[in-house]
């Protein structure tokens, strides 16, 4: 979800909605199955020991894996350290001050494999925070547009200012000028003429 103020080019990760779903290594599998269930807009489970991160599992990955008639009975009573190594791939993880579209840029250049994964993101106190890349597309989408709108109503300002600055001359007022000044162009000839004469002579 997209925080409701207003973004803009500078935005960044911190001003946007994240989800705070932790769980200790030795955390059930079942528990983190029926977290997923009760709040499947959950992006993801990041797994800590010892109040340092271990690693992240996605919630799509995670319910795949899980979907198995197998592998429920084989995980379903074990830690979600067991499922670590299977499961969980390099996060991303990112400050709460990084520009949201300069994140964008970072997880797409990610492996093809895993592009769609959760971001991880730090927090100035130190906690993290999950967000959907979904969620951050859309954010960046929102912050385009507000880009696209406001250069419209520049371009709009600009051409009524236009004539304000450099208004058209006016033709009538050019026109009587230059009647005006046909006697007078007149005399100054007539006085060359005398001139040129009295040099002849």
């Amino acid at each position: 979800m997209i925080n409701q103020t207003q973004l803009a080019l500078n935005s960044m990760l911190g001003n946007l909605l994240s989800h705070d779903f932790q769980v200790n290594s030795a955390t059930l599998v079942e528990k983190v199955v029926e977290k997923f269930k009760l709040q499947p807009e959950l992006p993801g489970v990041i797994i800590t020991e010892n109040q340092q991160m271990l690693g992240m599992i996605s919630q799509t990955r995670f319910l795949e894996y899980m979907k198995l008639p197998e592998n429920q009975k084989v995980y379903n009573r074990s830690p979600i350290s067991k499922l670590l190594d299977c499961l969980s791939i390099p996060p991303l993880v990112l400050s709460e001050d990084f520009q949201i579209n300069a994140a964008v840029l970072t997880a797409l250049n990610r492996p093809k494999n895993y592009v769609y994964e959760p971001l991880i993101v730090v927090l100035s106190n130190g906690s993290l925070r999950l967000i959907e890349l979904h969620d951050l597309l859309l954010a960046q989408s929102e912050i385009l547009l507000s880009l696209d709108k406001n250069f419209r109503e520049l371009m709009e300002k600009y051409k009524s200012e236009i004539p304000q600055l450099y208004p058209e001359e006016n033709d009538d007022e050019s026109t009587c000028f230059l009647l005006e000044s046909k006697p007078l162009i007149k005399k100054i000839e007539k006085k060359l003429k005398q001139q040129k004469k009295i040099k002849q002579l």
